[in-house]
Protein backbone atom coordinates (compact mmCIF):
# COMPACT_ATOMS: atom_id res chain seq x y z
CA UNK A 1 0.00 0.00 0.00
CA UNK A 2 1.35 2.96 -0.76
CA UNK A 3 1.24 6.56 0.69
CA UNK A 4 0.21 9.71 -1.00
CA UNK A 5 2.35 12.53 -0.33
CA UNK A 6 -0.10 15.24 0.96
CA UNK A 7 0.51 18.57 -1.57
CA UNK A 8 2.12 21.68 -0.04
CA UNK A 9 1.42 25.03 -0.26
CA UNK A 10 3.83 27.81 -1.46
CA UNK A 11 4.03 28.97 1.74
CA UNK A 12 5.07 25.92 3.83
CA UNK A 13 7.40 24.87 0.57
CA UNK A 14 8.90 28.71 1.18
CA UNK A 15 9.40 28.13 4.74
CA UNK A 16 11.26 25.00 3.72
CA UNK A 17 13.06 27.04 1.12
CA UNK A 18 13.99 29.70 3.94
CA UNK A 19 14.93 26.70 6.64
CA UNK A 20 17.75 25.06 4.33
CA UNK A 21 18.70 28.68 2.75
CA UNK A 22 19.63 29.79 6.42
CA UNK A 23 20.78 26.27 7.33
CA UNK A 24 23.53 26.91 4.74
CA UNK A 25 24.41 29.97 5.64
CA UNK A 26 24.76 29.23 9.47
CA UNK A 27 27.09 26.40 8.00
CA UNK A 28 29.06 29.13 5.82
CA UNK A 29 29.19 31.51 8.43
CA UNK A 30 30.84 29.15 11.01
CA UNK A 31 33.75 28.19 8.27
CA UNK A 32 34.46 31.95 7.65
CA UNK A 33 37.87 33.82 8.63
CA UNK A 34 37.72 35.15 12.51
CA UNK A 35 38.03 38.62 10.90
CA UNK A 36 35.48 38.58 8.38
CA UNK A 37 32.51 40.89 9.24
CA UNK A 38 30.23 40.44 6.54
CA UNK A 39 27.66 39.03 9.39
CA UNK A 40 26.52 41.21 12.11
CA UNK A 41 24.69 40.60 15.58
CA UNK A 42 20.99 42.26 15.89
CA UNK A 43 20.79 45.78 16.08
CA UNK A 44 19.88 45.44 19.69
CA UNK A 45 23.05 43.88 20.38
CA UNK A 46 24.85 46.50 18.57
CA UNK A 47 23.38 49.54 20.46
CA UNK A 48 24.00 47.41 23.97
CA UNK A 49 27.83 47.03 23.03
CA UNK A 50 28.09 50.59 21.79
CA UNK A 51 26.83 51.86 24.83
CA UNK A 52 28.81 49.20 26.94
CA UNK A 53 32.07 50.06 24.72
CA UNK A 54 31.77 54.16 25.57
CA UNK A 55 31.50 53.18 29.24
CA UNK A 56 34.51 51.54 29.15
CA UNK A 57 35.89 54.92 27.53
CA UNK A 58 34.67 57.05 29.71
CA UNK A 59 35.98 54.68 32.94
CA UNK A 60 39.25 55.17 30.73
CA UNK A 61 39.50 58.57 30.84
CA UNK A 62 39.29 58.90 34.21
CA UNK A 63 41.71 56.66 34.59
CA UNK A 64 44.28 58.25 32.67
CA UNK A 65 43.59 61.99 34.60
CA UNK A 66 44.30 60.17 37.73
CA UNK A 67 47.18 58.20 36.69
CA UNK A 68 48.74 61.52 34.75
CA UNK A 69 48.51 62.55 38.56
CA UNK A 70 50.27 60.06 40.23
CA UNK A 71 52.89 59.56 37.57
CA UNK A 72 53.83 63.26 37.51
CA UNK A 73 54.34 62.69 41.51
CA UNK A 74 56.55 59.49 40.89
CA UNK A 75 58.51 61.14 38.20
CA UNK A 76 59.57 64.85 40.70
CA UNK A 77 62.89 63.98 42.15
CA UNK A 78 62.90 62.48 45.41
CA UNK A 79 64.29 64.02 49.34
CA UNK A 80 68.11 63.02 47.16
CA UNK A 81 67.31 64.79 44.21
CA UNK A 82 67.38 61.69 41.88
CA UNK A 83 64.62 61.33 39.64
CA UNK A 84 62.97 57.90 38.42
CA UNK A 85 63.69 57.00 34.96
CA UNK A 86 63.70 53.56 33.92
CA UNK A 87 60.93 53.37 30.82
CA UNK A 88 62.07 49.51 30.03
CA UNK A 89 61.54 48.19 33.38
CA UNK A 90 58.13 50.48 33.99
CA UNK A 91 56.40 48.88 30.30
CA UNK A 92 57.91 45.34 31.49
CA UNK A 93 55.78 45.77 34.66
CA UNK A 94 52.51 47.55 33.22
CA UNK A 95 52.18 44.87 30.50
CA UNK A 96 52.67 41.85 33.04
CA UNK A 97 50.30 43.66 35.35
CA UNK A 98 47.69 43.21 32.00
CA UNK A 99 47.24 39.59 34.38
CA UNK A 100 44.99 41.02 36.40
CA UNK A 101 42.13 40.94 33.57
CA UNK A 102 42.02 36.92 34.74
CA UNK A 103 40.60 38.02 37.75
CA UNK A 104 36.93 39.20 36.41
CA UNK A 105 37.17 36.38 33.59
CA UNK A 106 37.73 33.48 35.92
CA UNK A 107 34.94 34.55 38.46
CA UNK A 108 32.39 35.32 34.96
CA UNK A 109 33.68 31.21 34.20
CA UNK A 110 33.71 29.61 37.16
CA UNK A 111 30.90 30.57 39.36
CA UNK A 112 27.59 31.19 39.15
CA UNK A 113 27.88 35.25 38.79
CA UNK A 114 28.54 34.25 35.04
CA UNK A 115 24.79 32.39 33.98
CA UNK A 116 24.37 30.51 31.28
CA UNK A 117 26.48 30.14 27.80
CA UNK A 118 30.43 30.12 29.81
CA UNK A 119 31.88 27.91 27.09
CA UNK A 120 35.12 29.76 25.48
CA UNK A 121 33.88 29.88 21.86
CA UNK A 122 36.09 28.84 18.88
CA UNK A 123 38.65 29.70 17.98
CA UNK A 124 39.60 31.41 21.13
CA UNK A 125 41.54 28.42 22.92
CA UNK A 126 44.58 28.78 24.75
CA UNK A 127 47.12 28.07 21.66
CA UNK A 128 45.19 30.71 19.55
CA UNK A 129 45.27 33.74 22.28
CA UNK A 130 49.06 32.06 23.25
CA UNK A 131 50.47 32.66 19.85
CA UNK A 132 48.47 35.74 19.27
CA UNK A 133 49.34 37.80 22.26
CA UNK A 134 52.86 37.09 21.90
CA UNK A 135 52.82 38.61 18.30
CA UNK A 136 50.31 41.80 20.04
CA UNK A 137 52.50 42.01 22.95
CA UNK A 138 55.66 42.92 20.77
CA UNK A 139 54.30 45.21 18.51
CA UNK A 140 52.54 47.28 21.54
CA UNK A 141 56.10 47.18 23.50
CA UNK A 142 58.09 48.15 21.11
CA UNK A 143 55.36 50.78 20.42
CA UNK A 144 55.78 52.23 24.12
CA UNK A 145 59.90 51.85 24.15
CA UNK A 146 60.18 53.69 20.96
CA UNK A 147 58.06 56.39 22.15
CA UNK A 148 60.24 57.16 25.39
CA UNK A 149 63.45 56.89 23.35
CA UNK A 150 61.89 59.91 21.20
CA UNK A 151 61.10 62.23 23.77
CA UNK A 152 64.25 63.59 24.77
CA UNK A 153 65.22 64.44 20.40
CA UNK A 154 61.86 65.77 19.42
CA UNK A 155 59.37 68.70 20.18
CA UNK A 156 57.11 67.64 22.76
CA UNK A 157 54.46 69.45 21.18
CA UNK A 158 55.28 67.84 17.90
CA UNK A 159 55.62 64.64 19.78
CA UNK A 160 52.29 64.74 21.40
CA UNK A 161 50.48 65.96 18.16
CA UNK A 162 51.73 63.24 16.23
CA UNK A 163 50.80 60.58 18.51
CA UNK A 164 48.15 61.58 19.83
CA UNK A 165 46.50 61.74 16.64
CA UNK A 166 46.69 57.76 16.14
CA UNK A 167 43.27 58.14 15.95
CA UNK A 168 43.38 58.69 12.22
CA UNK A 169 46.24 56.12 11.76
CA UNK A 170 43.68 53.60 13.20
CA UNK A 171 40.87 54.97 10.52
CA UNK A 172 42.91 54.34 7.84
CA UNK A 173 44.28 51.35 8.77
CA UNK A 174 40.83 49.89 9.54
CA UNK A 175 39.60 50.47 6.11
CA UNK A 176 40.90 47.04 4.44
CA UNK A 177 41.48 44.98 7.80
CA UNK A 178 38.30 45.79 9.30
CA UNK A 179 36.30 47.30 6.47
CA UNK A 180 35.83 50.29 7.94
CA UNK A 181 33.13 52.26 6.15
CA UNK A 182 34.07 55.84 4.99
CA UNK A 183 31.97 58.73 5.34
CA UNK A 184 31.74 61.98 5.56
CA UNK A 185 30.60 62.95 9.38
CA UNK A 186 33.45 60.28 10.06
CA UNK A 187 36.45 61.97 8.28
CA UNK A 188 35.09 65.37 9.27
CA UNK A 189 35.04 64.14 13.03
CA UNK A 190 38.55 62.70 12.90
CA UNK A 191 39.44 66.01 11.12
CA UNK A 192 38.30 68.29 13.95
CA UNK A 193 39.38 65.79 16.64
CA UNK A 194 42.95 65.87 15.42
CA UNK A 195 43.07 69.59 15.08
CA UNK A 196 41.90 69.98 18.30
CA UNK A 197 44.70 67.58 19.62
CA UNK A 198 46.92 69.68 17.91
CA UNK A 199 45.89 73.07 19.69
CA UNK A 200 45.58 71.74 22.90
CA UNK A 201 49.26 70.53 22.67
CA UNK A 202 50.59 73.88 20.98
CA UNK A 203 49.05 75.83 23.69
CA UNK A 204 49.38 73.94 26.85
CA UNK A 205 52.69 75.40 27.89
CA UNK A 206 51.94 76.99 31.50
CA UNK A 207 55.04 79.33 30.64
CA UNK A 208 53.08 82.45 30.93
CA UNK A 209 50.88 81.54 34.43
CA UNK A 210 52.20 81.45 38.02
CA UNK A 211 51.88 77.88 38.22
CA UNK A 212 55.10 75.83 38.25
CA UNK A 213 55.32 74.08 35.36
CA UNK A 214 54.62 70.56 35.19
CA UNK A 215 52.28 70.31 38.25
CA UNK A 216 48.96 70.10 36.08
CA UNK A 217 47.62 67.22 34.64
CA UNK A 218 47.41 68.27 31.35
CA UNK A 219 50.89 69.61 31.35
CA UNK A 220 51.83 65.90 33.12
CA UNK A 221 49.62 64.52 30.08
CA UNK A 222 51.66 66.25 27.92
CA UNK A 223 54.93 66.16 29.41
CA UNK A 224 55.66 69.79 29.17
CA UNK A 225 58.44 71.09 31.31
CA UNK A 226 59.84 74.83 31.27
CA UNK A 227 62.55 75.13 29.36
CA UNK A 228 63.17 71.57 27.89
CA UNK A 229 61.46 72.02 24.75
CA UNK A 230 63.62 71.46 21.63
CA UNK A 231 63.56 71.21 17.84
CA UNK A 232 63.72 67.67 17.63
CA UNK A 233 65.93 65.75 15.21
CA UNK A 234 64.40 64.19 12.14
CA UNK A 235 65.54 60.40 13.99
CA UNK A 236 63.19 61.85 17.07
CA UNK A 237 59.99 62.03 14.52
CA UNK A 238 60.74 59.07 12.65
CA UNK A 239 60.81 56.99 15.94
CA UNK A 240 57.57 58.70 17.29
CA UNK A 241 55.98 58.23 14.00
CA UNK A 242 57.45 54.38 14.32
CA UNK A 243 55.82 54.12 17.40
CA UNK A 244 52.10 55.70 16.78
CA UNK A 245 52.20 53.66 12.90
CA UNK A 246 52.34 50.32 15.54
CA UNK A 247 50.05 51.71 18.40
CA UNK A 248 47.57 52.17 15.84
CA UNK A 249 48.17 48.98 14.39
CA UNK A 250 48.42 47.03 17.80
CA UNK A 251 44.68 48.33 18.08
CA UNK A 252 43.41 47.65 15.06
CA UNK A 253 44.42 43.98 14.93
CA UNK A 254 43.39 43.47 18.82
CA UNK A 255 40.33 44.04 16.74
CA UNK A 256 40.58 41.93 13.84
CA UNK A 257 41.52 39.05 16.04
CA UNK A 258 38.14 39.60 18.34
CA UNK A 259 35.60 39.96 15.56
CA UNK A 260 33.05 36.80 14.71
CA UNK A 261 30.18 36.29 14.65
CA UNK A 262 30.32 32.98 17.35
CA UNK A 263 31.22 34.96 20.10
CA UNK A 264 28.38 35.86 22.78
CA UNK A 265 30.29 37.46 25.50
CA UNK A 266 33.16 39.81 23.74
CA UNK A 267 33.72 41.53 26.97
CA UNK A 268 34.98 38.22 28.48
CA UNK A 269 37.00 36.80 25.68
CA UNK A 270 38.54 40.18 25.42
CA UNK A 271 39.57 39.88 29.20
CA UNK A 272 40.82 36.29 28.40
CA UNK A 273 43.27 37.94 26.04
CA UNK A 274 44.35 41.06 27.67
CA UNK A 275 45.12 38.60 30.65
CA UNK A 276 47.67 36.36 27.62
CA UNK A 277 48.95 39.66 26.80
CA UNK A 278 50.11 39.88 30.51
CA UNK A 279 51.23 36.33 30.56
CA UNK A 280 53.60 36.29 27.72
CA UNK A 281 55.46 39.71 28.68
CA UNK A 282 57.97 37.42 30.58
CA UNK A 283 57.79 35.00 28.25
CA UNK A 284 58.80 37.18 25.45
CA UNK A 285 60.72 40.24 27.09
CA UNK A 286 62.19 38.36 30.50
CA UNK A 287 65.60 37.48 28.90
CA UNK A 288 65.73 41.50 28.05
CA UNK A 289 65.83 42.86 30.97
CA UNK A 290 69.04 41.17 32.47
CA UNK A 291 70.39 42.07 29.13
CA UNK A 292 69.48 45.60 29.16
CA UNK A 293 70.88 45.67 32.98
CA UNK A 294 74.62 43.96 32.14
CA UNK A 295 74.90 46.31 28.98
CA UNK A 296 74.31 49.43 30.92
CA UNK A 297 71.59 50.10 28.59
CA UNK A 298 69.27 50.41 31.71
CA UNK A 299 70.07 49.16 34.91
CA UNK A 300 67.27 47.54 37.20
CA UNK A 301 65.75 49.65 39.86
CA UNK A 302 62.92 49.87 41.87
CA UNK A 303 62.19 53.31 42.72
CA UNK A 304 63.22 54.91 46.35
CA UNK A 305 61.36 53.69 49.10
CA UNK A 306 58.81 56.64 49.49
CA UNK A 307 57.96 56.07 45.73
CA UNK A 308 57.28 52.07 45.88
CA UNK A 309 53.69 52.44 46.36
CA UNK A 310 53.23 55.12 43.70
CA UNK A 311 55.47 52.73 41.28
CA UNK A 312 52.90 50.20 42.08
CA UNK A 313 49.59 52.19 41.84
CA UNK A 314 50.44 53.84 38.92
CA UNK A 315 51.34 50.02 37.30
CA UNK A 316 47.93 49.14 38.02
CA UNK A 317 45.98 52.38 36.98
CA UNK A 318 48.01 51.91 33.80
CA UNK A 319 47.24 48.19 33.60
CA UNK A 320 43.20 49.36 33.99
CA UNK A 321 43.40 51.62 31.43
CA UNK A 322 44.49 49.49 28.93
CA UNK A 323 42.08 46.87 29.55
CA UNK A 324 39.35 49.40 29.92
CA UNK A 325 40.46 50.43 26.39
CA UNK A 326 41.20 46.76 24.58
CA UNK A 327 37.46 46.36 26.24
CA UNK A 328 36.32 49.15 24.30
CA UNK A 329 37.55 47.97 21.06
CA UNK A 330 35.95 44.47 21.18
CA UNK A 331 32.59 45.97 21.94
CA UNK A 332 32.87 48.43 19.40
CA UNK A 333 35.85 49.35 17.28
CA UNK A 334 39.13 50.42 17.51
CA UNK A 335 38.70 53.63 15.42
CA UNK A 336 35.72 54.68 18.20
CA UNK A 337 38.09 53.87 21.32
CA UNK A 338 40.86 55.55 20.09
CA UNK A 339 39.20 58.77 19.27
CA UNK A 340 37.36 58.39 22.81
CA UNK A 341 41.20 58.40 23.95
CA UNK A 342 41.58 61.56 22.89
CA UNK A 343 38.97 62.62 25.86
CA UNK A 344 41.67 62.46 28.28
CA UNK A 345 42.84 65.94 27.13
CA UNK A 346 40.01 67.83 27.72
CA UNK A 347 39.68 65.74 31.01
CA UNK A 348 42.55 66.24 32.54
CA UNK A 349 42.04 70.09 31.54
CA UNK A 350 38.94 70.32 33.85
CA UNK A 351 40.75 68.41 36.88
CA UNK A 352 43.71 71.16 36.55
CA UNK A 353 40.78 73.58 36.50
CA UNK A 354 39.11 71.74 40.07
CA UNK A 355 42.17 70.56 42.05
CA UNK A 356 45.00 73.12 41.08
CA UNK A 357 42.34 75.69 39.77
CA UNK A 358 44.14 76.65 36.70
CA UNK A 359 42.46 77.80 33.15
CA UNK A 360 44.80 77.11 29.73
CA UNK A 361 44.69 79.75 27.13
CA UNK A 362 41.56 80.10 25.17
CA UNK A 363 43.23 78.57 21.80
CA UNK A 364 43.89 75.29 24.18
CA UNK A 365 39.88 75.26 25.26
CA UNK A 366 38.58 76.03 21.68
CA UNK A 367 41.24 72.45 21.22
CA UNK A 368 39.67 70.41 23.84
CA UNK A 369 35.91 71.83 22.59
CA UNK A 370 37.27 70.40 19.02
CA UNK A 371 38.28 66.83 20.60
CA UNK A 372 35.01 66.79 22.19
CA UNK A 373 33.36 67.55 19.35
CA UNK A 374 34.69 65.30 17.04
CA UNK A 375 34.34 62.37 18.95
CA UNK A 376 30.83 63.29 19.12
CA UNK A 377 29.95 63.37 15.91
CA UNK A 378 32.00 60.16 15.63
CA UNK A 379 29.58 58.75 18.22
CA UNK A 380 26.54 59.89 16.36
CA UNK A 381 27.64 58.47 13.15
CA UNK A 382 28.38 55.12 14.59
CA UNK A 383 25.02 55.01 16.04
CA UNK A 384 23.07 56.16 13.04
CA UNK A 385 24.99 53.33 10.71
CA UNK A 386 23.83 51.21 13.57
CA UNK A 387 20.16 51.95 13.56
CA UNK A 388 19.88 51.85 10.11
CA UNK A 389 22.20 49.34 8.60
CA UNK A 390 21.06 46.69 11.03
CA UNK A 391 20.31 43.35 9.70
CA UNK A 392 16.65 42.99 8.64
CA UNK A 393 14.22 40.70 11.02
CA UNK A 394 13.19 37.52 10.11
CA UNK A 395 10.19 37.40 8.29
CA UNK A 396 6.74 38.10 10.33
CA UNK A 397 3.28 36.27 9.67
CA UNK A 398 1.95 38.70 7.80
CA UNK A 399 5.50 38.66 5.82
CA UNK A 400 4.88 35.06 4.71
CA UNK A 401 0.50 35.77 4.02
CA UNK A 402 1.57 38.18 1.40
CA UNK A 403 4.48 36.29 -0.40
CA UNK A 404 1.63 32.90 -0.20
CA UNK A 405 -1.06 35.76 -1.59
CA UNK A 406 1.90 36.96 -4.53
CA UNK A 407 2.46 33.13 -4.97
CA UNK A 408 -0.95 32.70 -5.70
CA UNK A 409 -1.74 35.43 -7.91
CA UNK A 410 1.11 34.05 -10.67
CA UNK A 411 3.19 37.66 -9.42
CA UNK A 412 6.71 37.18 -9.74
CA UNK A 413 8.66 36.83 -6.40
Amino acid sequence: MTTEKTPQSPLLEKKELKLMDDGYQSINRSNDHIGDTSFTPSRRSLIISRCMALACVGFAVIDWVVLAEMLQKLQQPDASGKKYDKPMFLCFCIKTAYAISFVPYLIWKYTPLGGEGRKDPEPFNHHYLFTRACILNMMGYISGYTWYMSLPITSVSANTAIYMCACAAVFLISIPVLREKITPIKVGALLTCCSGIVLVSMFSSTEQSDIKPNTTMTDNLLDLEKGKETKGTALGYILVLISMFLYASYEVFYGYLLQTDQDKHPAMTSLKFVGYLGLTTPVIFGICLPIWHFTGWETLELPSQEKVGLFLLSIILDAVFNIFLLLAIALSNPTLASVGQSLALPGSMVADFILHHFLLPWPALVGAGCVAVGFFGFVYEEMKHDSSNGPGQPEDEQGLLETEESCDDGSPN
